[in-house]
């Protein structure tokens, strides 16, 4: 079939004025330097699943998309003539407050989505990067990206409790509940969680919420040394507080961070920072004792003020701040906690060896440390293959968050996926047989 009568039927199901195909606008959609041959803004579940029919049929690869704020993830597609926004689904369809359980479309803006909330005085506690820069919901289930909060309360996977998905088929499928309490079969949901579009579009999704909590409290500590920040780290996982996130910065982060922030310049040290959420008295009583913890392990800090708390984690949920534009990358590493300060360590022996600049903010309850290398091209290529090489012999994994398009092409996005590739593979042969969902994008 020729590239016209395909385009001309998808852009019948959604209407002309929710279709384009201006040259400046697909440019603005393109992926990794691949342009789409038309973007489609469809209103509903119906519309996607006519779309998905209809490209499945002709063979057209289709890239599902959102605000945008995740394209430089992943590898480059195989193909894109068809991007497909979920700009138009973005209605709260349901918020059942007194049970704590939410469904939205998953267009929606987070951001958006946590405003309605809290009217009922309640959240959805993912804090990702980029929510600022409007993020999506359907982003955030597809990468299963997450921010600090992720100690306390989980990632998209564990919040998740139900979805609606459109198959490549064009079949919508409906798994989970809206209610938390639900065990009955296989939780197929989850499946769809960080599957980068290549398994179907999600459009909505139910989740559990929580009450927005009363008080916050963030305790910064500075150390002399590696070993002190992280006996730190183990003392507080430890004990029996309840911690809503503990990041910890190297020297090079913490420095920066406290020069944007106007904290002073003696931060050039490895930095805890330690949150706590509750009810007043609770958080006054807990800092106190994250206090002795870490004056326990040689730490020197303070308690940063209500007025500049949120400033604070908005730094660290942002860092990079960077765009795909900028020399040099971004990466996610997933190793023991154990293993965070052999990490710091390798980031230090390569800065040296290829005179990068790195810098890492680590949830350190939980081992995924979030690095910035900056550096002339080949410096950069040589030092992620370190980085990936160390992660990997350790049992943990490396992933290119984003990349300068001079070295992307050098770099595999997400390494070695040893025994669990052919796995992978035959789960995207049995929801999308014909290849067109985000192709080549995963492997």
């Amino acid at each position: 079939m020729t590239e016209s009568p395909i385009f001309n039927e998808l852009t019948s199901i959604v209407g002309g004025e929710n279709a384009s195909r201006d040259p400046e606008t697909l440019e603005s959609y393109a992926v990794d330097g691949v342009v789409p041959k038309i973007i489609l803004f469809p209103g509903n579940i119906e519309q996607i699943s006519e779309i998905m029919k209809a490209a499945s049929q002709a063979g057209v690869s289709v890239v599902p998309a959102g605000s945008g704020t995740k394209k430089g993830m992943g590898n480059k597609p195989l193909g894109a003539d068809v991007i497909l926004s979920t700009k138009k689904l973005s209605r709260v369809i349901e918020h059942e407050s007194a049970d704590l359980v939410a469904t939205a479309e998953c267009g929606i803006a987070l951001a958006d989505l946590q405003s309605c909330l809290r009217r009922k005085n309640q959240f959805l506690p993912v804090d990702p990067p980029h929510v600022p820069g409007g993020a999506t919901l359907g982003g955030i289930i597809a990468a299963n990206d997450s921010g600090p909060l992720r100690l306390r309360y989980g990632t998209s996977r564990e919040l998740m409790i139900g979805m609606k998905v459109v198959r490549a088929d064009g079949r919508i499928f409906k798994g989970g509940s809206k209610v938390v309490k639900n065990v009955a079969g296989y939780d197929m949901p989850k499946l769809f969680v960080g599957s980068f579009g290549t398994l179907g579009i999600i459009a909505e999704a139910t989740f559990r919420l929580y009450p927005v909590p009363e008080s916050s409290g963030t305790y910064i500590a500075s150390f002399e040394s590696l070993d002190d920040a992280h006996g730190a780290v183990r003392s507080l996982i430890d004990s029996a507080l309840v911690i809503n996130a503990v990041e910890h910065l190297n020297p090079a982060l913490a420095g920066t961070m406290a020069e944007r922030l106007g904290f002073g310049s003696d931060f050039n040290r490895y930095t805890l920072a330690v949150r706590i959420m509750n009810v007043s008295r609770a958080v006054e009583d807990q800092m106190k004792a994250v206090m002795d913890i870490t004056r326990g392990s040689g730490g020197k800090g303070f308690i940063i003020g209500a007025e500049n708390e949120e400033a604070f984690w908005h730094e660290v949920r942002e860092f990079p701040w960077r765009s795909s534009e900028q020399a040099g990358a971004v990466l996610k590493a997933g190793v023991l906690i154990s293993d965070v300060p052999r990490v710091f360590l390798m980031l230090d022996e390569i800065s040296g060896k290829y005179g990068i600049r790195a810098r890492a903010a680590a949830r350190a309850g939980n081992g995924i440390v979030i690095i910035s290398i900056d550096g002339d091209g080949e410096s950069v290529i040589n030092s992620v293959k370190e980085l990936r090489e160390f992660s990997e012999s350790a049992g943990g994994s490396l992933t290119v968050r984003e990349a300068s398009p001079d070295i992307k092409p050098a770099l595999d996005a997400w390494g070695g996926m040893g025994s669990s590739l052919g796995l992978m593979k035959r789960i995207k042969t049995a929801f999308d047989p014909g290849n067109i969902l985000n192709p080549g994008r995963l492997f």
